[in-house]
């Protein structure tokens, strides 16, 4: 039991040491990268997740997450000067206009409609 309880220790101890010179050369090689790269962390950042193939399974990830959607686009304007309005109420009236389309669009994307206390779509029925 004794010489079992020994042999666990030494291997212990030596993936420690394994662990620790693992660490030490990764610090050396990110060392030699940062030099190469001119102190520059961002270049050094960057280059790094290049290399690890982060960017690509980044676009994989966003490409599943809109596979088989289908978005419709919708543009508008609020039909230039808002009545003869000027400065600030001509903006506020803007975004007045804005907000009927902007429900529709949203209604007819998710199926979601406004809450009632922040307005209705118009009934395009009659």
């Amino acid at each position: 039991m004794e010489l079992l309880r020994k042999t666990l220790i030494i291997v212990k101890k030596k993936e420690t040491e394994g662990l620790w010179a693992h660490g030490q050369a990764q610090g050396a090689y990110l060392r030699t990268l940062l030099d190469a790269f001119g102190g520059n962390y961002g270049s050094l950042r960057d280059y790094l997740m290049i290399n690890s193939g982060m960017f690509q399974e980044i676009a994989k990830t966003n490409a599943d997450a809109i596979r088989g959607l289908e978005p419709k686009i919708s543009i508008w304007t609020n039909g230039g000067e808002a009545n003869g309005a000027s400065g600030g109420i001509k903006e506020v009236a803007g975004v007045y206009k804005m907000l009927p389309p902007l429900f529709k669009t949203v209604q007819e994307q998710t199926g979601m409609l406004p809450p009632a206390w922040m307005g209705t779509l118009p009934d395009n029925s009659s």
